[in-house]
């Protein structure tokens, strides 16, 4: 589909769109002030234009108007990232290499360290659970896996229950569970949801004591947000219903009596040439073979690739905000 930037979309559909409170303060009384305004660059399900505001009484950032919940499908189609069966890491040898080995190995150990033969951990959107077999994979003795996703695939549920995950569907927060979890994985979850803070509430409640819960989200500071404004990936917009400050989002679990043992920023290379690609019109995720262009900004070139690699490592060492934030929190011992 060629790029016009009159009309960057041209799916031909246009969703009617709800104005919504703040999910953090309730506030809706006051005027909030815009952030970002675009299209769904990625995927090109609506020809909408959305803007994500700032809370004007407690500068939370988030999406409205948004769709509609009836229309939640429309904007999640079939090629969405987490619903196809794809590798979740590059095949590029020694990127998978330092992904597993180094970039997801140092949270997977904290996690599997609060661990014993036999404890129950939940992914909660998991999609086809990559990161929940991975952990399970490391752990030295046998879990019991739990999935969670708004729906599964059949390939993602065949896949999952050939290796003995339960499989929980719907979102979360609505689901009836009497389980208690020894550890909880949400990884890019929370950002998608109309209220974030039931979810962790959720995930507070389906603790067990002293249990530990993994959270990712995008950084609201992200270096990368200042470069590539509107067309910034980690926006996935309208996918996206919150974007977070390291603030916001500490406060957010500090609220449901979770204790926080660490929260910084992790490597998240692929974001800077699919944030490049969306800046240039190009689709951000069409593969190398596409064009010329496509194999220069690519995920898995391996000089770009190493380059965004090395700027979120540097912006780790200086203490600043990658695109990807990330929290450790325990739900205190009974009796603590």
């Amino acid at each position: 589909m060629a790029y016009n930037p009159m009309n960057p979309i041209g799916s031909g559909v246009e969703l009617d769109l709800v104005p919504v409170a703040c999910a953090m303060c309730g506030n809706s009384d006051t005027k909030p002030r815009p952030v970002f305004e675009g299209y769904d660059y990625e995927y090109r399900t609506c020809d909408n234009r959305f803007r994500f505001v700032a809370c004007a009484d407690c500068g939370h950032v988030y999406l409205s108007p948004r769709v509609r919940m009836e229309d939640i499908d429309r904007i999640y189609p079939r090629s969405y990232t987490v619903r196809v069966m794809e590798t979740a890491y590059p095949a590029f040898a020694p990127f998978r290499w330092l992904k597993l080995n180094v970039l997801d190995r140092g949270w997977n150990r904290k996690v599997i360290a609060n661990l014993q033969a036999g404890s129950r951990v939940l992914d909660i959107g998991a999609g086809f659970g990559g990161n929940l077999t991975y952990l399970a994979e490391l752990a030295p003795f046998p879990l019991q896996l739990f999935a969670n996703d708004l729906k599964f695939e059949p390939e993602a549920r065949s896949y999952l229950t050939d290796r003995g995950v339960t499989l929980i569907e719907g979102p979360i927060e609505d689901v009836q569970c009497g389980e208690q979890f020894d550890a909880i994985i949400c990884q890019h979850a929370i950002e998608h949801v109309t209220d974030p803070e039931r979810l962790v509430r959720w995930i507070a409640d389906h603790l067990a004591p002293g249990g530990i819960v993994y959270l990712e989200t995008p950084d609201l500071n992200a270096l990368s947000r200042y470069v590539f404004r509107n067309q910034w990936q980690a926006l996935s917009t309208p996918r996206h219903f919150h974007v977070f400050s390291r603030k916001a989002f500490a406060a957010c679990v500090r609220r449901c009596d979770l204790e926080i043992s660490f929260h910084g920023a992790i490597v998240e290379a692929s974001h800077w040439p699919g944030s490049l690609r969306i800046k240039l019109g190009m689709e951000p995720h069409a593969p190398r073979s596409t064009g010329f262009m496509y194999r220069v900004i690519s995920y898995d070139n391996f000089v770009i690739k190493s380059v965004c690699c090395m700027i979120d490592l540097l912006a780790i060492v200086l203490g600043q905000s990658t695109v990807t934030q990330a929290l450790i929190a325990r739900k205190p011992a009974a009796g603590a």
